[in-house]
């Protein structure tokens, strides 16, 4: 009887329990890629909006750089694969970059004073513009930055 105990648990139970803890232990390894794939998400998501923020100022202060402007152009087009979700990321980071435009226009115009009058209107229309849709950015991002 202590023979077929004995035979009954190394056959049947040992294999079981270690199923068990094989199954456990691949559980926490998909709940741990879960989790680091939601925090690369919230990186590459943050770092859209971060660059968006640094363009912003720079770009209201004395005009962005270059590599700023590269830096920015860069994270928009990644922006429309990281918030699929909502298009509308996409399309506000588009029109952001379209009014920079205007205001890097007035910063670097050497044109005659009329074009530089109707350009500095332009530059100043697009700044004013510019802050409510920063705002409007940070809301929309928002549940994409809540881990």
């Amino acid at each position: 009887m202590a023979l077929l105990i004995l035979i009954l648990i190394k056959d049947l139970l040992l294999p079981a329990l270690m199923a068990c803890f094989l199954a456990w232990i691949a559980y926490q390894q998909l709940d741990t890629n879960r989790k680091k794939l939601k925090l690369d998400l919230y990186n590459k998501r943050f770092e859209v909006y971060s660059v968006t923020l640094e363009f912003y100022q720079e770009l209201i202060g004395e005009g962005a750089s270059t590599s700023l402007v590269r830096k920015f152009i860069e994270k928009k087009e990644v922006a429309k694969f990281l918030f699929y979700e909502d298009p509308s990321i996409y399309s506000l980071l588009n029109e952001m970059h379209d009014k920079s435009f205007k205001i890097n226009a007035a910063n670097n115009n050497r044109n005659s004073p009329e074009v530089r009058s109707l350009l500095a209107q332009e530059a100043v229309d697009a700044a004013n513009w510019f802050s409510p849709a920063i705002k409007r950015l940070s809301e929309k991002m928002e549940i994409f930055l809540n881990i």
